[in-house]
């Protein structure tokens, strides 16, 4: 089905305004590229990009474009398909184990399972996928989804990073020349345990032109212009007042000095 004259006017205005959602935390120069090229490309956002939140963050739309289709649709060649196809099946398979786990155990509380699932993700799972393709540029597209119904967890494949991603980043970084952390999230993520990534990109989720929001930024068409809103730092370094943060009995009181 075609786009409606509001629609195209609409998602030209995202792609312009996009890069003004997004923050580059890092960087060494080596970015933006001057021309299309060969690309290596991993991690769990880059063929399932988000482009938004669980539950009243989420929209039904005919099309969104992820980081992959955005950068083929730049003029850039994806060279890593292999790497992606099988990590398709990982989440695939870990996705059915979720979703059965999430029935059984709702069958197990005598609760219906929408809403036992509300608010509940599945973390990234562990995997063993060689990195061993060659070229001058890398990126590594690091998602987690989020939503109302339910706090985040200081969990590994959540707000920590799991082994596989801390490996594999770190394993980018020093095999590519030009690298570049993408960070697919609308929450924090701690990334502590990474040591010096050469460049990183808080790409957000913009919605159904984030791949190609991405791909501007990375030819340098836009300047990722936008701000932090929030405190980004290592998970154990955030505050904590007693019980506050429990998730089934939170008690507001003063501090004790």
């Amino acid at each position: 089905m075609g786009l409606e004259d509001h629609e195209r006017k609409h998602n030209r205005m995202m792609r312009r305004y996009g890069t003004e959602c997004c923050v580059l935390l890092k960087k060494d120069g080596n970015f933006p590229l001057s021309a299309s090229a060969d690309i290596a490309l991993y991690g769990n956002g880059a063929r399932n990009t988000i482009k938004g939140g669980t539950g009243s963050g989420e929209v039904n739309s005919r099309f969104y474009v992820t980081v992959e289709k955005g950068l083929e649709r730049a003029g850039f060649r994806i060279i890593t398909g292999e790497w992606l196809d099988s990590y398709d099946e990982v989440a695939a398979k870990a996705k059915e184990d979720f979703i059965n786990n999430i029935k059984k155990e709702a069958k197990e509380n005598h609760m219906d399972v929408f809403n036992f699932a509300m608010g509940r993700i599945m973390t990234e799972p562990e995997y063993e996928i060689p990195i061993t393709v060659e070229c001058k540029t890398a990126i590594y597209v690091l998602s987690r989804i989020s939503g109302e119904g339910a706090d985040r967890d200081g969990i590994a494949g959540d707000i920590l990073l799991t082994d596989t991603e801390k490996r594999d980043i770190a394993l980018c970084n020093e095999k590519y020349e030009n690298f570049m952390l993408v960070l697919n999230t609308g929450g924090v993520v701690d990334l502590s345990e990474l040591g010096d990534i050469k460049n990183i990109l808080l790409l957000s989720q913009l919605g159904v032109k984030t791949g190609d929001t991405f791909a501007d930024i990375v030819l340098g068409r836009s300047n990722p212009s936008g701000k932090l809103a929030t405190t980004w730092t290592a998970w154990d370094k955030y505050p904590r007042i007693g019980t506050f943060g429990e998730k089934d009995d939170t008690e507001y009181r003063k501090a004790s000095m």
